[in-house]
C-alpha cells in the first residue's frame, strides 16, 4: 500500500473479515498494511469500543479462530498504531443504523476514507461528503495497492 494513501477508518466489518487471516482476503490486506504502518488508521473511542465488543462476541471468535488475549492484542496493536481523531462536535447524519454514525464522524474529523463492505449503509442522498470517502477493500486496494 502506497504512503500517499489517505487515512481510513475502518468498519468493523472488515476488521472481522481481516481478523480471519484469509491471506487473499483484501480485507485482510487492508488490516496488515495498517498493523505494518503503511496506512494510517483513525479511530475513536466509539470504535475502539465497538471492536471490542463485536470482536469479543463467542460466533465473532469462532470465526475468526482467536483467542481472547489475541483479540484484546489486536485491538491494542491497532490503538499504538492508529491517530486518535478528536471529534469537537457531534455530527448526526442519521443513517438507518445509528450505530454507524460514528465512523462518518471519524471519517469527517480526519478527512478519511470508510472502508467498509457495508457501502450502501453509508449511502444516503442528503448525507454531503465534507472531505470524506467511503469505498469497499477492492475499490480501496485497487487504487492504494503497488501490487495491483
Amino acid at each position: 500500500m502506497e504512503n500517499t494513501c489517505p487515512p481510513i477508518v475502518l468498519d468493523t466489518n472488515v476488521l472481522i473479515a481481516g481478523a480471519c487471516r484469509h491471506e487473499g482476503s483484501l480485507a485482510y490486506r487492508v488490516l496488515m498494511a495498517v498493523l505494518d504502518g503503511q496506512i494510517q488508521l483513525m479511530l475513536t473511542e466509539g470504535i475502539v469500543a465497538e471492536y471490542a465488543d463485536v470482536m469479543g462476541r463467542p460466533p465473532v471468535r469462532k470465526l475468526t479462530g482467536l483467542t481472547v488475549k489475541q483479540n484484546a492484542d489486536l485491538i491494542l496493536d491497532l490503538i499504538s498504531l492508529s491517530h486518535q481523531t478528536q471529534l469537537h462536535f457531534s455530527w448526526r447524519p442519521n443513517l438507518l443504523d445509528e450505530a454507524d454514525n460514528k465512523f462518518i464522524e471519524a471519517a469527517i474529523a480526519a478527512t478519511a476514507i470508510i472502508v467498509t463492505y457495508n457501502v450502501r449503509d453509508f449511502s444516503q442522498p442528503d448525507l454531503v461528503k465534507h472531505g470524506w470517502d467511503v469505498m469497499t477493500p477492492l475499490e480501496f486496494t485497487t487504487l492504494y495497492d503497488q501490487e495491483n
